[in-house]
Order: structure tokens, then C-alpha cells, then sequence
């Protein structure tokens, strides 16, 4: 997984037994199965120190967003793809010091409706929308304390626009909501957990997703939906005696969902994670074994099929993967992985065409150095 310390804390890993339970075709694999991934580096003049943390696309078009670093400062930055080439995007920040900011989630609802958020200096929420011509900065509230990411959105339409993330306040992680649009937005009272991470559109709803600390200690997956205005939690399979955290949710039609993530319990590295909603609840899926140690951190839908992406360590370097749900399980989308090392952090479908984003690792010097990666339709 990319080294992203402003979003994921570090929890000790004890061992469990591996998933099981066979993937059901809730969502046809469709013409995604011509996909073949090939690698490319996006617009910045020099990718070294790009790294990509969300990805999104809409009618041909795409949007990868994270930061740029340069010493100890990180730049928020916004790529864009027009069909034929990538730009640079110019974006609108705050006065003052960057420090460490970032963008770690974006949303398309047209060519000319695009949101992205992320967090200001690592303590502020940073919330920018594309309006066809320019990025503007948007005001959102304050949750007060310290630690204000936003790591999620979607919404229905530029009115209806949902926003995830986390706080520190007395020294404790709180998961925290936004809700609005291009009217504004105003906070929403969040489920009881530590960190939300993702949220989806359920049928209209909002459907979020994350983890919290459970009474043994140990981080335990946690899922909700919204029900007029108060959360209703979702039965999640029970995860006593390990740690679990989920990043990625993504839902179709007739209350179809899916929920990625990872396990830190194996002794020999980290286990992917995936649950599939049902009528009486969420169920873990088998995922196929890549080898080492893997981890989930984001999957999409739509009615072409089911992408999740994330990241295999593997005697002693690190490659992107990418599964593909069918009827028959998950299969290994091709391509994926084909310029180690490197991971995924996002992935984003539009239509039968598959945009994954991440970081390449340009290896030789006392520490990698970091630079944007990015998967597509060959």
C-alpha cells in the first residue's frame, strides 16, 4: 500500500483464518473482460514525486487527483484527460503555507461537474469543483479538532453531494460526514466509528464505510446507510481477534454493493478483504491468493461489471493488481502490474473502459522516490 500517513493509523495484526465463501455474479462481467491494462505517467512535466490517490471518469473523459511532493511539501494536484492527451489542471488553494495537503477522492457527474477533496496542510478539509472551465476553492464547515481529512464522496447531482472522512478531537479519531452541493454544506452527525473512509450511492441513500476500535481492540469493518436522518448500521460478518479495515465501497442497482479492503492478520503480510451486500446483510467473499502479502483499496461498479484494485509485496517489492468480478469468482484483470514496482490506490470505470491510478517506485537511490502511475484500456 503507498505510505499515506495522514489517512491510515497502524494497528498490531494478530492471525485468523483466511476468507471463504464463493463471489456470486451480482454484477455481469460484461465487455470489461476485452480490458487490458497498459502503464502510462499522466501529464506532470516530471512524475517524479506525483502521487495519485483517486481516480474518476465520465464520457470518455477522466480525472486522476492526489498531491505532488517536492522536499517536505506536498501540492495538491489534478490531472485531467480529455480523450486524447492529459493536462495539468491549475487549482485554486488556500493562502499561505502548503505543508502536506493533498486531494484523496473525486467525482464526476459530468464533463463539467467534477468534485475533489482531501485535506489542507493535514489539518484543514479541502473541497475544489470543475466547473467546465476552472477548479474554485468551496467552503465547507469546521469540525473543529485537528486531523480534518476527507477521503470519500459521491452523491446523485451537484445538489446532492456526500463527503467522508475522519477528525482528531481529545485525542480520539472520529468518522465525520458533509452534506450539500454548490448551495453549500453542513455537517451531519456520523455513525459511532473511528475513521469513514469511502461512501456510495445505495438506491439514493448514502452507504459509508470504515472501521472502528471493538472492546477486544482490534479494528472492526464497519458499514451504514442512511435512513431519513439517522444511520442504520449494517450487519457486517464478525472479525473477533483480528484487525480489518475497509477503504472502498461501491453499489449498483437494486441494492447491490461491494466493500474492499484488507486483514493485517496473516503472519506473512497483509490478506484482501471483500464483502458482498445481500438482503440479510454483508458476506465475505473469497479472494484469490496473489502470492504474498495483498491488500485491497478500491473498487467500482457499474452495470458493465466489478474492478477492485490495490497492491501485492512480494519478495521484497511491491506490484499493482486488479480483479474482475465474475460469475465464477474474481479473475486477474490483464496488464495490471506490468511495470513493478508500483500500486493502486483508485479505481474508476466508464462504460467498458477501466482507469486505475497509484504510485510507481523509481528505485536506485537510499529511498524511492515516488511517481504517478496510471492504468488504462490498452
Amino acid at each position: 500500500m503507498r505510505p499515506t500517513p495522514l489517512r491510515l493509523p497502524v494497528v498490531v495484526a494478530v492471525s485468523a483464518a483466511f476468507l471463504a465463501a464463493a463471489a456470486s455474479g451480482v454484477f455481469a462481467a460484461g465487455d470489461l473482460a476485452a480490458c487490458s491494462l497498459v502503464a502510462s505517467e499522466g501529464a506532470h512535466p516530471t512524475p517524479l514525486g506525483t502521487i495519485l490517490e483517486a481516480v474518476d471518469a465520465t464520457g470518455g473523459r477522466a480525472w486522476a487527483v492526489g498531491g505532488h511532493v517536492v522536499g517536505p511539501v506536498s501540492s495538491p494536484f489534478i490531472q485531467q484527460w480529455d480523450g486524447k492527451k492529459w493536462t495539468e489542471a491549475k487549482v485554486q488553494v488556500p493562502p499561505g503555507p502548503i505543508g502536506i495537503s493533498s486531494f484523496y477522492a473525486v467525482k464526476a457527474f459530468s464533463t463539467s461537474d467534477v468534485w475533489a477533496v482531501g485535506s489542507w496542510m493535514g489539518d484543514d478539509p479541502l473541497v475544489e469543483h470543475w466547473d467546465g472551465r476552472a477548479w474554485s476553492l468551496v467552503t465547507v464547515p469546521s469540525f473543529g479538532g485537528s486531523e480534518n481529512i476527507l477521503t470519500g464522496i459521491d452523491g446523485t447531482s451537484s445538489t446532492d453531494v456526500w463527503l467522508v472522512g475522519q477528525r482528531q478531537y481529545a485525542a480520539q479519531m472520529d468518522g465525520v460526514v458533509l452534506h450539500g452541493g454548490t448551495q453549500g454544506f453542513s455537517i451531519v452527525t456520523p455513525p459511532d466509528v473511528a475513521v469513514l473512509h469511502d461512501v456510495a450511492m445505495l438506491d439514493g441513500q448514502p452507504l459509508v464505510e470504515g472501521w472502528t476500535i471493538a472492546s477486544d481492540g482490534f479494528a472492526a469493518p464497519v458499514i451504514a446507510v442512511r435512513t431519513g436522518d439517522t444511520w442504520q448500521a449494517e450487519r457486517v460478518p464478525p472479525e473477533q481477534g483480528r484487525n480489518v479495515f475497509l477503504t472502498g465501497i461501491a453499489a449498483g442497482a437494486g441494492g447491490a454493493a461491494w466493500a474492499v479492503g484488507w486483514s493485517d492478520d496473516s503472519p506473512n503480510g497483509d490478506t484482501p478483504v471483500i464483502y458482498q451486500r445481500a438482503t440479510t446483510g454483508w458476506t465475505s467473499v473469497a479472494v484469490p491468493d496473489q502470492g504474498g502479502s495483498a491488500r485491497l483499496e478500491s473498487v467500482a461498479a457499474d452495470e458493465h461489471g466489478t474492478v477492485a484494485v490495490g497492491s501485492l509485496s512480494s519478495g521484497g517489492s511491491s506490484r499493482a493488481i486488479a480483479l474482475r468480478a465474475t460469475d465464477a469468482g474474481w479473475t486477474v484483470v490483464p496488464g495490471a502490474g506490468s511495470q513493478p514496482p508500483d500500486t493502486l490506490a483508485s479505481v474508476a470505470l466508464d462504460g467498458a473502459d477501466i482507469w486505475g491510478v497509484g504510485r510507481a517506485v523509481v528505485v536506485g537511490a537510499t529511498y524511492g522516490v515516488p511517481s504517478a502511475r496510471i492504468y488504462s484500456c490498452g
